[in-house]
């Protein structure tokens, strides 16, 4: 009869703990993105993007692009993209100048 509390006692602790830890962490324990995306992608088909900055696990700033679905049922597909690249700086700039409520994505319009 003992088992029981003691089971459910570490079952609730352990929920907690791990409950905890997703709410500290601030993203992966690695970077997103292992290779960006080096070529021009058309802002036509891009719907929002996401920049992340350099952090202790990642020492890359990363770009990551959310591309509009190619039809109704198809769902929305996430690229990266190279920050190095003339498109990269211009969206860092605008992430900069128009993300002042820090939203974790900024719609591409917003920019353009």
């Amino acid at each position: 009869m003992a088992f029981l509390p003691r089971a459910f006692v570490l079952l609730l602790l352990a929920v907690v703990c791990i409950q905890l830890s997703g709410a500290v962490a601030d993203g992966p324990d690695r970077c997103w993105c292992l290779n960006g995306v080096t070529k021009y992608v058309p802002r036509e088909e891009i719907e929002e993007f996401s920049i992340f900055p350099k952090k202790s696990k990642c020492g890359n700033v990363e770009i990551i692009l959310t591309l509009k679905p190619v039809n109704k049922a198809s769902k929305a597909v996430q690229r990266c993209l190279s920050p190095d690249k003339k498109q990269g700086s211009n969206l860092q700039l605008c992430w900069i100048r128009k993300n002042i409520n820090n939203s974790p994505t900024l719609k591409i319009s917003n920019c353009f």
